[in-house]
């Protein structure tokens, strides 16, 4: 029998993924649920094509425009949260930004499959959803490929053996760039990754290394481990997607082609390995595999991230929820690439308290706090 399966974000670039692979293992699944922002022509189109009986798109005013005939259409994340309680056996959570968050908190409460690629969900309530996984009977599996390649190291390892964990980082487009000259890089240099084809947010995200420090924030909460045993490192191939270090020095390393469709197979299949016909792994035409440090005096977006998780769970909202409207400025043309740590860095040195947050309420109070502080700030530099 097939399973049940619903796609959060299914028009953003693991939306897409998720249903090519969906599309390849179409006797292991049925598409049941699709929402999105607000790409209705590629939705009507993906519509026709699954037939699902739920859709939803998140911007109400677009509800017009879908073509949902006999599909039952909701609007808005209220709209989202009930076609996740539909009878979807398995939810992607391939939404972007802190929009993500209710419909994670949703899934987990109703004892589903969540296989996660929004990583606000962690960053913002790492704490929570861990302690939702032990209450519920839920399961969750990370779709970002460097988490799954951790995930699958671990499985066979027991936590004594452990050491450290290495998350890999492409560099983004700027790696080689002085740091001088990122004050005058444009939104769309930005938006243009070397490697990963990605969402806006993702992909700028990646140019200011703040991506991996989500990452690394989400790893704290996925794995149990210390953020001082988690490690980063740049590696432009983007090949080796994840290693874990043994007390005895040894290393087990996951390499694997730059396909998102990959951990995508493996989560949305609970952990199982399936055939994929995509892109595949040939190590006799790899030239090099080539290792090196972050520069976080270049890119300080990493270590406000770290300093973020060591402040607590509250300077982790502030962080996630000040770099939304920073990064948006940017887009925006409103500030310089080099502005977007600056109004981070400002946002988390005026909050206060809050080490440990075990509600979801508290969590939204602090995000709508640092959003509005960083838009003041960004108003004041304005005038």
């Amino acid at each position: 029998m097939r399973k049940k399966i619903t796609v959060l974000g299914s028009t953003g670039s693991i939306g897409k993924a998720t249903l090519e692979v969906i599309e390849n293992q179409n006797d292991a699944f049925e598409v049941v649920g699709l929402a999105c922002k607000g790409n209705v022509e590629l939705l009507n189109k993906q519509i026709g094509k699954f037939k699902p009986k739920y859709v939803c798109v998140y911007d109400g005013h677009m509800r017009g425009k879908v073509h949902f005939d006999k599909t039952r259409l909701l609007t808005g994340i209220e709209g989202i949260k009930e076609m996740v309680r539909m009878d979807g056996e398995i939810v992607v959570n391939a939404l972007p930004g802190s929009a993500g968050l209710e419909p994670t908190i949703e899934t987990l409460k109703l004892n589903k499959i969540l296989a996660l690629a929004n990583k606000e969900s962690l960053v913002m309530a790492g704490r929570i959803v861990s302690r939702l996984l032990d209450k519920y009977e839920s399961k969750l599996f990370p779709v970002d490929s460097e988490h799954s390649a951790i995930f699958q190291l671990l499985k066979n390892v027991g936590p004594a053996k452990i050491k450290n964990i290495t998350i890999t980082a492409s560099g983004g487009p700027f790696r080689k760039y002085m740091k001088e000259a990122l004050h005058l890089v444009k939104p769309e240099e930005a938006l243009d990754h070397p490697t990963w084809k990605m969402g806006r947010k993702v992909t700028l995200d990646s140019a200011t290394m703040m991506n991996k420090g989500l990452e690394v924030i989400e790893a704290r909460w996925l794995f149990n481990i210390e953020p001082e045993r988690i490690k980063v490192l740049i590696h432009p191939e983007s090949i080796v997607h994840g290693m874990v270090e043994l007390v005895d020095g040894a290393f087990f390393v996951y390499m694997a082609s730059p396909d998102m469709k990959i951990p995508i197979s493996f989560a949305i299949n609970q952990g199982m390995v399936q055939p994929l016909p995509f892109a595949q792994l040939k190590l006799e035409e790899l030239q090099k595999l080539s290792f090196y440090l972050p520069d976080t005096n270049k890119f300080p977006a990493l270590k406000l991230a770290f300093n973020a998780l060591h402040a607590g769970d509250g300077a982790q909202v502030v962080l996630n929820a000040s770099n939304e409207v920073a990064s948006d400025a940017f887009i925006e043309g409103k500030i310089k690439f080099t502005d977007i740590p600056f109004f981070i860095e400002k946002t988390l040195e005026r909050h206060e308290g809050f080490s440990v947050i075990e509600d979801i309420g508290t969590v939204w109070e602090i995000h709508e706090w640092a959003k509005r502080y960083t838009e003041e700030m960004l108003k004041e530099s304005y005038a």
